[in-house]
């Protein structure tokens, strides 16, 4: 029976790191509280902020922290607070958490 090579890697090619959050935060997201406080935003504000300061009009899937979860509980902040979220649609909540996960890490500008 043929035996299919092993393949072997290229001195050329860099190692893909795969991304990973420093911290977990999956409890508070889970949590009843925060279900209920980013239903209520997202019925409070039912289109997407980010879209609607351009000029268009999508609706909102996601209630966003603005500053990001980590940074309000370093500070004690509170992370219920209506003004510390935002709704977005998921490509704009996509876009801002990408931008966020590589200025984090150093991989990007800071903008």
């Amino acid at each position: 029976m043929p035996v299919s090579p092993k393949p072997s890697k290229k001195h050329w090619v860099t190692e893909k790191v795969s991304f990973a959050r420093s911290r977990d935060f999956s409890k508070f997201y889970n949590a009843r509280k925060w279900r209920k406080v980013s239903k209520y935003k997202r019925d409070v504000n039912p289109y997407c902020e980010k879209c609607e300061s351009n000029g268009v009009v999508s609706l909102s899937n996601v209630a966003d922290h603005i500053r990001g979860l980590g940074f309000l509980i370093d500070n004690g902040l509170d992370p219920y607070n209506l003004k510390e979220l935002q709704s977005l649609c998921h490509k704009c909540h996509n876009k801002k958490s990408g931008k966020e996960s590589h200025t984090s890490r150093g991989m990007g500008s800071k903008s």
